[in-house]
């Protein structure tokens, strides 16, 4: 499966959902192919989209929460897998292909995944070439389209 077919399937399983995509290639491609704005793509900021997305479902019990991640990110934010226990509105998927593809293609350590966060880790393996994508909209357009998605359904 693709990174662009993978992100679709997490996106239309989970359709009241708030999507928070990690940044580098994961959110270039899907800000590009399955913009919309329940969607918040993480600009700048690798590693910390597990963090984002249980702060949100922490503040808001009822927001159902979907972080996709690659593996690189994962691995970078991998300290806050411990309070995956706490966030039982939360679904975090790992896209795994093993390569930091924004950054030079350069190979990533293989996910090693603690027994206890298994059950709270969806990993995904990905193939594909990187698709040449502009750059994502700015992060202010990002962050209002959001915001207003979560407004608009009630979620904040």
């Amino acid at each position: 499966m693709n990174r662009i077919s993978a992100i679709r399937n997490i996106t239309n399983q989970n359709p009241n959902s708030a999507i928070i995509i990690s940044n580098g290639l994961s959110t270039r491609e899907a800000n590009y192919f399955i913009n919309n704005n329940r969607t918040f793509y993480m600009l700048h900021a690798m590693g910390e989209a597990l963090s984002i997305g249980m702060g949100m479902a922490m503040l808001n019990k009822k927001l159902r929460v979907v972080v996709i991640d690659g593996d690189y990110n994962a691995i970078m934010g991998s300290a806050s897998w411990h309070n995956l226990t706490a966030c039982k509105n939360l679904k975090y998927f790992i896209l795994s292909n093993r390569l930091s593809q924004t950054t030079g293609s350069q190979k990533v350590p293989s996910l090693s995944v603690p027994t206890k966060f298994k059950k709270y880790i969806n990993i995904i393996s990905i193939k594909g070439k990187k698709l040449s994508t502009p750059n994502p909209e700015s992060p202010t357009k990002i962050k209002n389209k959001f915001k207003n998605w979560l407004k608009i359904n009630n979620k904040i």
